[in-house]
């Protein structure tokens, strides 16, 4: 928890500091404290997969979409360990889950997370 108040805290002050000039300061700091506020609700978002769940449950929460990538199609159900998804509310921002090894060679509700890393930005092209 510490480590993401300390990583919501350098991504105010950056936006404090980088936000373009404006005349009334004051549209300087409602605007910082929104974006925080927004952040701060992404954070706990991604907080709320946690290992132990199923898929079936990540699917209920309807927070993340996996992310397909260029190549893989959307309908492709292969079981994969390790799968980046996407927040719904701005796509840039990714989760890596791991699930539990499973005997299936295709993903089902009933796999367990093993593993959830912190939400990050991609922003990388996508073709």
């Amino acid at each position: 928890m510490k480590k993401i108040i300390a990583i919501l805290s350098a991504i105010v002050l950056f936006v404090s500091i980088a936000a373009p000039a404006r005349a009334d300061a004051t549209n300087d700091e409602e605007f910082a404290g929104k974006f925080a506020n927004k952040l701060v609700k992404i954070f706990e978002d991604c907080q709320r997969v946690k290992p132990g769940m199923t898929r079936a449950e990540l699917v209920k929460l309807q927070m993340f979409v996996q992310d397909w990538g260029p190549i893989q199609p959307a309908d492709d159900k292969r079981f994969e360990q390790h799968t980046t998804f996407a927040y719904r509310g701005c796509f840039l921002i990714r989760i890596d889950i791991d699930f539990g090894a499973s005997d299936s060679k295709e993903s089902q509700p009933t796999d367990v997370i093993t593993k959830v890393s912190m939400p990050y930005i991609d922003a990388r092209p996508r073709a």
